[in-house]
């Protein structure tokens, strides 16, 4: 063993010493008010120093780890892995030990330049993760001969865009290194992201959880139309004013609570915006037919127990359709975007229902959303007694309002203008869910004024 080695590796440990003394005893400065005898002005500069102490440390672990992994020597208190080994014995968690020793094989095995740079405090620790990785993926495709000369001619074009650059910034241009060392694996790769593609439906609970992997081309294209629909609402006046900002200059704010607020807000108005493509698409036709039927959801209602048991809605999720309250199927009953099929009908005990019924031979009676939903016609005609929702203050405009029968279709109500009002989304859900009451005081069904919309009563606690 070289002499000079044996020597530099006790100082090494010697110094280990030192520095873990040094460091337990900042620690404890620190965690005694230290801080707070600097000026402001001086905070930063010790946050560079610290920072740039800690670089060489962390390669220099980096190293050790990578020695350590390659050796396959056998563990102390006989772990089986290296990162098992951290998680014990160093605190680490699974994903910064595997950071760790990714970080340790790339620095000693074939990057000496990145090593010796980053063990020099020239570049810091995420540099040469970005610089290793990098040329990695941007090398992978290529042949063993090479893959040697490339990595070396990207290793170095990398370190020099690092003087000057963040990490994230050599990330950048390491993804664009192989548009020049790799080409054909560039176009290779666009190729399989747009074979991965797909949408997967799962159900979740009450609730459908969406998966799937988009290409970044596909991801851009939907990203923007869902912004673009979001933005609209926006624009028009048809979200509330607190919404405005649910993705604004305000979402860093320090409060982790309304940060995290506005961005499952924004997550739910992205979702709702899909929602409503997907409804627009079926809506306008532009989606074609399949036996002349445009395609929708189906709903399957039992008018003998609508008011108790509700519905079932069949969706491509399950093969089981999935039960919904009375409530919430009278609402889907009032959206052109599902078909209803009415099933019992004759022992209903209620004239009224029974009367809504068309009777046919085949077990299902009544099939169809056609002739219970508003003509093209009354739909104008509706727009000129009511441009927007019914609620009060409400600007959502009646091309993107479900009309509501008020006397409900399953009681009895007809598909005439006095029984018929537009309700935007939201308030659609305030009336069927939420209990609110739609009852015409004025003379006239034909002005806008003809219905009085009032929040639910109260119920009597038990």
């Amino acid at each position: 063993m070289n002499p000079t080695a044996v020597a530099d590796a006790r100082e090494v440990v010697d110094l280990a010493d030192v520095i873990a003394s040094a460091s337990a005893r900042l620690g404890s400065l620190v965690a005694g008010g230290a801080l707070d005898g600097f000026e402001q002005a001086a905070l930063p500069g010790l946050v560079l120093a610290l920072s740039g102490a800690v670089q060489p440390l962390q390669a220099a672990a980096s190293c050790a780890v990578g020695r350590v992994h390659a050796s396959g020597a056998a563990l102390p208190d006989g772990h089986v892995s290296v990162s098992r080994w951290l998680q014990a014995d160093a605190g680490q968690s699974k994903a910064s030990a595997g950071a760790l020793i990714a970080r340790g094989r790339a620095l000693e095995g074939d990057y000496d330049a990145t090593r010796i740079a980053v063990l020099a405090g020239w570049i810091s620790v995420d540099h040469a993760r970005a610089i290793t990785l990098g040329v990695d993926r941007a090398i992978r495709a290529l042949k063993g001969g090479q893959r040697e000369v490339y990595r070396a001619q990207g290793e170095q074009l990398l370190l020099d865009h690092a003087a000057d650059h963040t990490p994230d910034e050599v990330a950048a241009a390491a993804k664009r290194l192989r548009f020049i060392l790799d080409p054909d694996g560039t176009d290779q790769d666009t190729l399989d992201a747009d074979a991965a593609q797909r949408i997967v439906l799962v159900a979740v609970g009450d609730s459908v959880e969406i998966r799937g992997h988009l290409s970044k081309e596909s991801a851009a294209i939907v990203a923007g139309a869902l912004d673009q629909i979001v933005d609209g609402w926006f624009r028009r006046g048809e979200l509330p004013a607190e919404d405005a900002d649910a993705e604004g200059a305000d979402a860093d704010a320090a409060d982790p609570r309304t940060r995290r607020a506005r961005r499952l807000r924004a997550e739910h108005l992205r979702a709702r915006a899909l929602v409503h493509l997907a409804g627009t698409a079926c809506e306008s036709g532009s989606l074609g037919a399949r036996n002349g039927v445009v395609p929708r959801a189906a709903i399957t209602v039992d008018l003998d127990t609508l008011d108790t048991l509700g519905g079932h809605l069949h969706t491509p999720v399950s093969e089981t359709p999935e039960p919904i309250p009375p409530s919430t199927v009278r609402r889907l009953l009032c959206d052109a975007a599902f078909t209803t099929i009415v099933t019992g009908g004759p022992a209903c005990d209620s004239v009224d229902k029974q009367g809504l019924l068309r009777a046919v031979s085949r077990p299902v009676l009544y099939v169809g959303r056609e002739q219970r939903t508003v003509t093209p016609r009354q739909r104008a005609a509706l727009a000129v007694m009511h441009p927007h929702c019914a609620f009060a203050g409400c600007r959502v405009p009646i091309s993107r309002c479900h009309v509501h029968h008020v006397v409900h279709w399953a009681d009895g109500g007809s598909t005439d203008l006095d029984n018929l009002v537009p309700l935007c989304h939201a308030h659609h859900h305030l009336v069927h869910e939420g209990g609110w009451r739609i009852t015409a005081t004025g003379p006239d069904p034909h002005r806008a004024d003809y219905w009085t919309i009032a929040p639910p009563e109260r119920r009597p606690r038990p």
